[in-house]
């Protein structure tokens, strides 16, 4: 899951602050610590970002290079992640089509590696452009890559309290739904920045999230089967209970799904690892008439504060995940890793051809792509051109 930790830098760090002194005049760096801690405590370099993010990203991009007889558990990394980093990328492209059983990419697959949003993201947005509901899972999508805040007010401010209170609700659904509609809402003023301030909302993240959305409209017109304007009126009428977009974010957070308790109101996750976890008090789901949350839910991301709470939730209904167990029961790791031991060796991939792969990784990175996919693929891939190099694998990977 994902935590914000306060930990020591490393001695790589220590030396580059050092560096600062002294860099335009004669200047001393005054460290606040004795230097054995500097030499017993402090790692030697920071941790790589590939061994402390998710890889969903990185291994769907290897995914579709088509890259023969690849084998994603058995690759040799620069800097390898842990194996169950690698396992849960997999699993979780498997659960939610992007590759077959066999670990091969599939067409709805291909799609998701060509959105620069993660795979939970770009699965939703298919499935809504099938269900007919590509608007509104746009403008979660786009809201959700905007990481959109409330702006904090103290306690005694009671004049924010009920700016608050007057946001949507999200309909008792789940905290999806009410980013969906305070974005509709506003989108009904014309987007007007005043009123963002007056319901205690970053205008700066509310911005953006409208420019994200602007952009993946244009990505995704290619495949689109209905508008992807916002049209809150007219959707809200045909489909009162968001039955349709919450479908969709069944499908697309297939990996991330939480079951309720037997006698109270916390959850566990369901998958591979199940952990006790808890809906995170800020959000706007909502129980039935005895209290109680919905059965099952979908949850955007797993943060570890206090106690491990689920952030961004959605009920979904129980029917529309028994596809998803059911694919749990017949799943098989080293298949989904790739790689068939009675396969051909491989066309030999020439030192140019891994050179432009690195290279357009890359500008992937540089242009604004998956924050979570494209750097360690980068790195993925310069692991290839490395070995290729030095004659690790003689000009194959393997």
């Amino acid at each position: 899951m994902y935590s914000l930790d306060v930990v020591q830098i490393s001695r790589v760090q220590a030396d580059q602050r050092a560096g600062r002194a002294g860099r335009t005049r004669p200047g001393k760096c005054y460290r606040l610590y004795p230097i054995s801690i500097y030499q017993k405590e402090f790692l030697e370099a920071t941790i790589p970002e590939i061994q402390r993010s998710s890889l969903a990203g990185s291994v769907l991009y290897l995914k579709s290079l088509d890259l023969p007889d690849i084998n994603i558990l058995k690759f040799d990394f620069l800097d390898p992640p842990s194996r169950e980093s690698l396992e849960d990328a997999l699993r979780q492209l498997y659960l939610i089509d992007a590759i077959d059983e066999n670990g091969q990419i599939t067409d709805v697959g291909r799609i998701m590696a060509e959105l620069p949003l993660e795979p939970s993201l770009s699965r939703t947005l298919i499935e809504a452009n099938k269900l007919g509901c590509l608007s509104q899972a746009l403008t979660v999508a786009a809201v959700l890559s905007a990481e959109i805040t409330f702006r904090s007010t103290r306690s005694k401010d009671m004049e924010g309290k009920r700016k608050r209170q007057e946001l949507p609700d999200g309909s008792g659904w789940g905290d999806h739904i009410q980013l969906l509609q305070i974005f509709e809402s506003w989108d009904r003023t014309g987007y007007d920045p005043r009123w963002c301030s007056d319901h205690e909302l970053q205008v700066r993240g509310m911005k953006f999230s409208k420019d994200v959305r602007n952009q993946l409209s244009q990505i995704i017109q290619k495949i689109a089967k209905g508008s992807t304007d916002v049209q809150a009126k007219k959707e809200q009428k045909s489909d009162p209970d968001y039955r349709k977009l919450r479908r969709a974010l069944c499908v697309g957070y297939g990996n991330q799904l939480a079951e309720r308790m037997l006698h109270h109101n916390g959850y566990h996750t369901v998958g591979y690892r199940a952990q006790l976890v808890q809906v995170h008090p800020f959000s706007v789901l909502e129980g039935d008439e005895y209290g109680k949350l919905p059965v099952y839910i979908v949850y955007h991301e797993l943060i570890n504060t206090t106690r491990p709470f689920m952030r961004n939730v959605c009920a979904v209904d129980q029917s529309w995940i028994k596809p998803i167990l059911k694919k749990l029961e017949r799943l098989d790791m080293n298949k989904l890793s790739g790689g068939s031991s009675g396969s051909k060796d491989p066309e030999p991939l020439e030192d140019k051809q891994l050179l432009n792969l690195f290279t357009e990784v890359e500008a992937a990175e540089m242009t604004g792509g998956s924050h979570d996919g494209y750097s360690a693929a980068a790195a993925l891939a310069a692991t290839a051109l490395a070995a290729s190099r030095n004659g690790l694998c003689s000009g194959k990977i393997l």
